[in-house]
């Protein structure tokens, strides 16, 4: 019996649970179905803007119509009797023919100011009809004035017939006309200020980024699984990026442009910030994102960006990769660099995002950008935009040094070693590349003193040692120059020489030696005098050389060849010497079979 009824229990719990799930399933099946029709009704109102202005402010009028005649025209007939001291008794006198010229001349005054500002704006900002035309504020204002002027012509072609209505005369000529008259100036110091490019530029950003934390909200993310729904979600927000690129292209204001590439970046860093609270099921790629204009040439990368859900970062990059290159044509230094100044800032937000997939897609994107300025610098021998891009370079792989991605340090450490090798290669046609080579070395040095501060693993650091070690070569002279104290590109030497110094301040003599002996392989292809010359001039350069330079660059003046380590330079050179002494006695000993006494009478 007792099992019996164990048996019955179970089975009732069961029923209950299996009841409980259909309601639960019943509720969400609910809740979905009322969040598509509300989102359905709103994009639909979105859409058509105008309509559902028309129609709002059609109820509205018509409402406040009857809502003054039957509650309020006798208390404000009292009103105005009480405060003028007489009784002009009824209002059915009242004329009423001047009211609808009234309401043509003032939407007349409007809508020709309207024309005129948008089409001297529309000059310099494309698409402005298109902003205008979604503009709540303007549309609502615009069809007051036509209601309420037709609102008014009813009223007199009613009164011509002998339909008179008291109160819809008072309610048209004492409140209509006079709200829009005196909204109207402000309306047009409004669009003045509308059509202003940074304010268009505000409103797509903070429209832009509405929807984006929009995409977050249980409504939303409900919807995810509906194609129409994300497909236009993913086309609203590419159109904003596509807006803002339009603006730029057209635009030849500099604030204007610095402002766009600042807001792109911004976007983009609080989308990955946001993304975790998105919807799995809206990253999958729609077919307007397919035929979006910067992804016509990336038909086989789709699937790539569904798995790390990366097509609104790998639009953004396009963009302003896009962006990069027409400031470089156009030889605008700050702007270009600002690119790549917040290239490191969205380096930095993924990296704090943890975000691994798209650590390794701005690589990617830094060294596309490294492309296009070597391509760019070779052709009109001018370093200025590769010197401010491997500065922003360098930052970002700090970033990734300070949050312990070593593998992607290790990666960036060799994409720099491979550039820097490139770029020397061209410096017999274009010789402001030697210059380059030095930056890229600055910042490598940078690294390596960061990483031994930081306690990293001594093998990694040696390994990334070698990568610097490899980014030189003998250095370049001849006999006038080397007489007047002129190398022509020994920077990277100096660079080395001074990483040398850092490591014995900090008794760090294993990489001491491997500097030295790898500066000693210019002694092969200098010869004794010479390579003894050139230690001098490195030692003197960087003993007599202060922290800034006598010269303004884009990163102000900072001397990058600076060492603070001045008073190791003795202790070097004497390691430098001893080694060089012993490398030519080894190589006398074996080329001329000499025997100790005989080499050290030599």
């Amino acid at each position: 019996m007792d099992k019996d009824t164990a048996l019955q229990e179970d089975n009732d719990s069961t029923e209950n649970q299996e009841e409980n799930s259909e309601v639960t399933t019943e509720e969400k099946s609910t809740n979905v179905s009322f969040s598509f029709f509300l989102y359905r009704l709103i994009a639909y109102a979105d859409a058509r803007r105008s309509v559902a202005s028309f129609v709002i402010i059609l109820f509205l009028v018509t409402f406040s119509d009857i809502l003054f005649e039957n509650f309020l025209f006798v208390p404000y007939v009292e009103l105005v009797e009480s405060l003028s001291g007489v009784h002009p008794g009824g209002f059915a006198e009242l004329d009423v023919g001047f009211a609808p010229e009234v309401w043509q001349a003032l939407l007349g005054m409007v809508l020709g100011t309207l024309i005129l500002v948008i089409s001297i704006a529309s000059q310099s900002i494309p698409k402005l009809i298109d902003f205008y035309m979604r503009d709540i504020p303007s549309l609502l204002y615009i069809w007051f004035l036509i209601i309420s002027g037709v609102h008014a012509l009813i009223i007199k072609i009613y009164g011509e017939i002998g339909l008179v209505r008291e109160p819809s005369r008072i309610f048209n000529t004492h409140f209509l006309l006079t709200i829009c008259t005196i909204i109207a100036f402000p309306y047009v110091f409004y669009i003045l200020r509308y059509t202003k490019p940074t304010n268009i530029i505000n409103r797509i950003y903070n429209n832009n980024m509405d929807q984006i934390r929009a995409l977050t909200s249980s409504r939303n993310r409900a919807l995810a699984h509906i194609p129409k729904v994300v497909e236009y979600q993913q086309y609203t927000i590419f159109e904003a990026l596509n807006q803002l690129d339009d603006i730029l292209e057209f635009s030849s204001f500099k604030e204007l442009k610095a402002d766009i590439v600042h807001d792109m970046s911004v976007t983009l860093q609080n989308y990955i910030r946001l993304k975790r609270d998105i919807a799995p099921g809206f990253f999958k790629v729609s077919p307007k994102v397919r035929t979006d204009i910067s992804f016509k040439t990336m038909v086989g990368q789709f699937g790539e960006m569904e798995r790390n859900q990366s097509f609104y970062e790998q639009k953004c990059f396009r963009l302003l990769g896009n962006v990069y290159i027409r400031l470089l044509e156009h030889g605008e230094f700050d702007l270009s660099s600002m690119v790549a100044g917040e290239m490191a800032n969205l380096g930095l937000t993924a990296i704090e995002e943890d975000n691994t997939e798209l650590i390794d897609i701005i690589i990617i994107r830094f060294n596309t950008l490294l492309r296009f300025a070597i391509k760019h610098g070779v052709r009109n021998n001018e370093p200025r935009n590769l010197y401010n891009l491997g500065f922003y370079y360098g930052n970002f792989i700090r970033y990734l040094v300070e949050h312990k991605k070593t593998d992607h340090v290790k990666r960036c450490f060799m994409y720099l070693r491979i550039y820097g090798v490139e770029i020397f290669k061209h410096g017999s046609n274009s010789p402001a590349m030697y210059f380059i080579v030095d930056v890229i070395a600055t910042e490598m040095k940078k690294v390596l003193e960061q990483i031994y501060h930081d306690d990293w693993d001594k093998e990694i650091q040696n390994g990334m040692l070698s990568e610097i070690l490899q980014v030189d070569s003998p250095p370049d002279f001849n006999k006038e120059d080397l007489a007047r104290g002129v190398l022509i590109n020994n920077g990277v030497r100096v660079l080395q020489f001074g990483l040398a110094l850092f490591y014995q301040r900090e008794g760090m003599t294993d990489f001491v030696e491997r500097i030295a002996k790898d500066v000693l392989d210019d002694l092969q292809a200098l010869g004794e005098a010479t390579f003894s010359q050139v230690i001098e001039m490195t030692s003197n350069r960087l003993l007599f050389s202060g922290p800034t330079f006598w010269e303004d660059t884009d990163r102000g003046n900072l001397n990058i060849y600076y060492t603070s380590d001045q008073d190791q330079i003795d202790g070097f050179k004497k390691r430098l010497y001893d080694l060089a002494e012993t490398q030519l006695k080894t190589e006398m000993t074996q080329k001329y079979q000499l025997t100790e006494v005989e080499l050290n009478l030599l």
